[in-house]
């Protein structure tokens, strides 16, 4: 099977899987091509990529998450946020914690998310400080997060 990023948006779900599977296979050597499937395209496409990248777990796509996150839709941010907290690199902190203290515009789903990732990347005390915060939003994800810290 020869592997494009196109097929991460096959009409068939086995392809699409399929596709993901084989850039996982091919680990580092997909990096490059899944982290240029990040620039605005076709969004499911762009999410899927960023799922993939961080199943391959190579730390060298932070700044490709990281950028790619930066006004993105609900499904690209998810992934990315997802993806950065998966790859378990201290480098993915400062993005982390820029989406954990957004305003009240940001998702409340992907902050938690981004909450949990700082937990896996030890910054728990970031988050026992965060309960206290005056920014509702950001309070509530760490109080959140913490309550789960147990199951992590």
């Amino acid at each position: 099977m020869i592997i494009t990023v196109e097929d991460l948006n096959h009409a068939d779900m086995v392809v699409r899987y399929a596709t993901m599977r084989a850039f996982v296979e091919a680990g580092n050597a997909s990096v490059a091509e899944l982290s240029a499937a990040l620039s605005p395209d076709v969004e499911e496409i762009r999410w899927r990529a960023a799922a993939t990248l961080a199943w391959i777990g190579d730390v060298s796509a932070i700044p490709a998450l990281e950028h790619a996150s930066i006004g993105a839709g609900y499904e690209l941010k998810f992934n990315c946020i997802w993806g950065l907290g998966q790859l378990g690199d201290p480098a993915a902190i400062p993005a982390l914690l820029a989406i954990v203290q957004a305003d009240e515009t940001e998702s409340p789903d992907v902050r938690y998310n981004a909450a949990l990732a700082l937990l896996r990347l030890g910054e728990r005390a970031y988050l026992e400080g965060a309960v206290s915060s005056d920014n509702e939003g950001t309070y509530r994800v760490a109080h959140a997060a913490l309550a789960a810290s147990g199951w992590l």
